[in-house]
């Protein structure tokens, strides 16, 4: 037999409103005191909240849906924590949807999403159809930054500060020859043309020319990395340094180089994007740019939850990057 909300409630010793109250992430009229108590019992009793039951006494559904483009990526399981942990505190479930970077595959789950109406949607597509997105009858926030102005909101980290940030790391400690890998966009105003604005404006502030072979958009996997490692092997006029659209282009291209011989940092000098978690693990660790994942994910659901309540949100929340220093960036002299 499942555990109430009213179990909850006596094991905490407190009223059944106070009870749900906290379990719907409420604090007016709530102490300290009593939240500890309620939530040492749910979790005592491992209560489960029935968003279902809600959705059918209040006709308002309380699930969610975010899209991503690559579940395998750790970025997007701490976007996806962060989403979830808000949600979670304020009574919400969360569907999450991978769309392998594959256009069909985003339009079927936003087709879902009409048909079977959902309380917010949260997605990150590379072929990003707004019209579609238009027709949804609920919040839509778009998470990573884009060109232009959006009909949604839009959150995610500065992609333009954090690329001049790796090349200025890389360009201080006297690298001029630096490749880089963007991803593909399939509308031409998402990070894949952010990333080379970027990049063109910081080659051509510092009087650097780059080969064409150098500038490339892959899809961002492990396998990119690998066929990269080996398109420089085999390249006549050799960058110094490569900054990967990802670290999962990262590590590819580091066991790659460890299989043929290429030595990072000595051969190539290699920076990362995002700082998943087994971007310290590989060997040599990747240095990398970090982005604020789980903040990224927090940020948009509270702009959910505004827009759900009626407030005004910012069209665009952009997050600031940081510079990981490891082992796979060395100094030309």
């Amino acid at each position: 037999m499942s555990v109430t909300i009213i179990d909850v409630a006596k094991s905490a010793q407190v009223s059944k409103s106070t009870a749900g109250r906290v379990m719907a992430g409420e604090t007016y009229g709530v102490s300290d005191e009593a939240r500890d108590k309620v939530l040492k019992a749910a979790q005592r009793l491992g209560y489960v909240k029935n968003s279902v039951a809600k959705s059918l006494r209040t006709d308002q559904t309380y699930t969610t849906l975010l899209i991503i483009p690559d579940i395998t990526n750790g970025f997007w399981a701490e976007v996806a924590r962060g989403c979830q942990d808000v949600f979670d505190a304020h009574g919400y479930s969360l569907l999450l949807a991978n769309s392998d970077w594959q256009r069909n595959r985003e339009l079927k789950y936003l087709e879902m999403a009409k048909a079977n109406r959902v309380a917010a949607v949260l997605v990150n597509a590379p072929g990003l159809d707004s019209s579609l997105l238009k027709t949804l009858s609920c919040p839509v926030v778009i998470l990573g930054d884009r060109l232009g102005a959006m009909p949604f909101p839009v959150v995610g980290t500065d992609t333009y500060h954090a690329v001049q940030l790796a090349l200025s790391y890389l360009f201080e400690r006297g690298h001029e020859r630096i490749a880089m890998v963007h991803p593909k966009d399939v509308d031409g105003e998402g990070a894949s043309m952010i990333r080379y604005q970027a990049y063109k404006d910081f080659m051509e502030t510092h009087n650097l020319t780059f080969a064409d072979s150098w500038v490339t958009a892959r899809p961002l996997t492990m396998a990119t990395g690998c066929d990269l490692a080996e398109a420089f092997k085999v390249m006549e006029q050799r960058p110094t340094a490569l900054l990967t659209g990802n670290d999962l282009v990262g590590i590819g291209f580091l066991r790659r180089c460890e299989e043929i011989g290429i030595k990072v940092p000595d051969d190539i000098s290699l920076v990362g994007m995002d700082d998943i978690p087994s971007a310290a693990l590989v060997s040599p660790s990747l240095t990398t740019v970090r982005k604020p994942q789980r903040e990224i994910g927090e940020q948009a659901v509270q702009i959910v939850m505004d827009m759900i309540a009626g407030r005004e949100v910012a069209p665009r929340t952009l997050l600031s990057a940081e510079i990981v220093e490891r082992e796979t960036v060395r100094v030309q002299r």
